[in-house]
């Protein structure tokens, strides 16, 4: 689930409204904007004028009757939400709920210049929000209790959306402070010869920062989990460390506290290396039965793409979604803020590739129901993610074992530019098919039935109006436009159901 419902009326719907902007490339027409965000057009118009006042890096105009908006050079989809929850309330006390500095109501409303009303009614939507993932909202005193692991990973998804640099996240703190923290996850990283890639760099980092509040204020991480055998920093590193904790945070860590901070590998929630995977195979038995169980779903993939998968890719891809998943409680809910980017991949991908996305949502409804795990569509929708994206030319091996298709292309190019146009349909298109050529056929001359029979589907840059107009045809120009891809890539994903 999202915490989209955390937001005011207003709020969502002018986040959904630069959403739907961005997602166009043409622009909307204000009656399908109208009906699509439930408002009235001076609702509307009041809106523009909002989003172009307030944001920075989106302007939203009208040319032509279509509104269209204009980003700024080098800015991601990304800004938009970090922004939404920059200037959200009802997320700046979400925040406010992991330092606990405000033990009541009325100190809450005081720090962020609201009403006492006013913050007792975005508690009690945030409460509601927060009790669906299993985590509880206390008011006496003010704080958030809960699976350790689903509140840090909250906040995780939280401050990921945020801020987009540890330098963002930690603008409190002085330059020797960040550097203390990024050491100690570089020497973690060599030491252990984990895979040193940024973005778990950065997962660890932002970790350490939410851990170090949590274990501030009495929450630690169960102890009796933290058992992977990896090794700790050296002494200077671990020192450097120490210091700024008790620096910024007023805390004196213990070795076992410094564990707490990297409880993403103490704890086996997060497994990249070899080593540390043969370590929670052998001492969790939890990791144990979610990875044979995960691995059985990697094997139903596997015979869906004919067998293409190694004995280490097949082991490879297993832990990349036990790590997705352990740190849920298996009856849990999935977590996202404000950005459902593996969804909004996946409902692109479906728009023309329909029957490959398909078959593999399927495996993994029938996973979770034969395992009754994780069964949250949103689970299921991120496992079919994780299957498509983590194997290469996946589309590909997904359409490999789809019934092969006869395609006719028909133009009035010339031989070397039909065949040129030929080669790429065939680069650029996904699908089991084979493209098929009229040797001649003059300017009158007309396609007849006979002919057709013999192919599943006509791609033509010519009129062929003799054609029936229940027969599978696509009109393409005599070089491929994106919106001719998308037109061929919906014709073969439809023929091969």
């Amino acid at each position: 689930m999202d915490f989209r419902e955390v937001l005011g009326t207003s709020s969502l719907r002018r986040l959904r409204f630069v959403e739907l902007l961005y997602a166009s490339q043409v622009g909307l027409p204000s009656d399908q904007l109208l009906e699509e965000l439930e408002c009235s057009l001076p609702i509307l118009l009041k809106d523009v004028k909002l989003i172009n006042d307030e944001q920075d890096a989106f302007h939203i105009e009208k040319f032509k009757g279509l509104y269209q908006i204009q980003v700024k050079p080098h800015v991601s989809i990304n800004r938009l939400y970090a922004e939404v929850l920059q200037q959200s309330p009802e997320f700046q006390i979400i925040e406010e709920l992991l330092y606990e500095k405000c033990s009541s109501i009325s100190d809450l409303a005081e720090k962020l210049y609201l009403s006492a009303s006013n913050t007792q009614r975005y508690l009690k939507k945030i409460e509601n929000a927060l009790k669906k993932v299993g985590i509880k909202l206390d008011y006496r005193p003010l704080r958030i209790e809960g699976k350790e692991s689903v509140v840090r990973h909250f906040y995780y998804r939280y401050f990921i959306e945020k801020s987009d640099s540890l330098e963002t996240l930690f603008d409190e703190l002085k330059e020797y402070q960040v550097r203390a923290i990024s050491d100690l996850v570089d020497q973690f990283i060599q030491v252990n010869h984990l895979e040193n890639r940024h973005i778990f760099r950065k997962r660890v980092s932002y970790n350490i920062f939410i851990s170090l509040w949590r274990i501030k204020n009495g929450r630690f991480y169960p102890q009796n989990e933290l058992i992977s055998p990896l090794s700790m920093p050296d002494k200077e590193t671990l020192d450097s460390f120490e210091r700024m904790a008790l620096e910024v945070f007023r805390v004196r860590l213990t070795n076992e506290q410094v564990k707490d901070c990297l409880w993403l590998s103490y704890a086996d929630m997060l497994v990249f290396s070899e080593d540390q995977w043969k370590s929670a195979m052998k001492q969790s038995r939890t990791y144990r039965d979610l990875y044979q169980k995960h691995y059985e779903l990697v094997e139903e993939f596997n015979r869906l793409i004919g067998r293409s998968l190694s004995e280490d890719e097949k082991s490879e891809l297993t832990i990349v979604l036990v790590n997705d998943q352990r740190m849920y409680s298996p009856k849990g809910r999935f977590i996202d803020i404000l950005y459902r980017q593996r969804s909004i991949f996946l409902e692109k991908m479906m728009e023309t590739h329909y029957q490959a996305v398909k078959k593999v949502l399927q495996i993994a409804e029938r996973f979770v129901k034969r395992y009754r795990i994780y069964q949250e569509n949103d689970f299921v929708w991120n496992y079919a993610y994780l299957l498509i994206t983590m194997v290469p030319q996946s589309l590909n091996l997904l359409a490999s074992n789809d019934k092969p298709l006869k395609l006719l292309l028909l133009s009035e190019l010339s031989p070397t530019e039909e065949v040129f146009l030929a080669e790429q349909i065939e680069e650029r298109i996904y699908g089991n098919f084979e493209v098929n050529f009229v040797e001649e056929r003059s300017r009158d001359a007309h396609i007849d039935q006979y002919n057709l029979e013999k192919y599943d589907a006509l791609i033509t840059s010519s009129s062929v109006e003799e054609v029936p107009y229940d027969y599978p045809t696509v009109i393409i120009d005599p070089f491929l436009t994106n919106q001719n891809i998308v037109q061929l890539q919906q014709l073969i994903s439809d023929l091969a159901g």
